[in-house]
C-alpha cells in the first residue's frame, strides 16, 4: 500500500517562491521504507524499486507536488510490476495526474 501526502500549492510568498527548499523541476519524492520492511538489503531493494516505479508513474504529476511514499512491510514480497501498479493506483486517488506504467 502506498500513501501519498499533497502539500499544498499556496505557498506564503505572494511569488508562489520556497525559500527553504531548492527546486530544480519535477515532483518531489520522499521515500520512507522502515526496518518492518526488512533487513538492510531488502529496505534498499524496496527503495530502488519504489524509485523505478515513480519514475514511469510520475510523469504528468504536477512539478509543484511533494509525493511521500511509505513502503509497508508486504512490500518486500510484491514484485515490481505490483509496486508500479499500486503507487499509480494511490497517485490516481489522491487526485495527482498520473499515467498507468506500461
Amino acid at each position: 500500500m502506498t500513501y501519498v501526502l499533497i502539500t499544498p500549492t499556496e505557498w506564503p510568498d505572494n511569488r508562489d517562491v520556497r525559500l527553504d527548499v531548492v527546486e530544480f523541476g519535477g515532483p518531489r519524492v520522499g521515500l520512507i521504507v522502515s526496518k518492518a520492511v526488512g533487513d538492510a538489503v531488502t529496505r534498499h531493494a524496496v527503495a530502488r524499486r519504489l524509485r523505478a516505479a515513480g519514475a514511469s508513474a510520475l510523469v504528468g504529476v504536477d512539478t509543484a507536488s511533494t509525493v511521500v511514499i511509505r513502503a509497508l512491510p508486504s512490500s518486500a514480497n510484491v514484485s515490481s510490476d505490483v509496486l508500479a501498479q499500486q503507487l499509480s493506483s494511490a497517485l490516481g486517488k489522491s487526485g495527482l495526474r498520473a499515467t498507468v506504467p506500461s
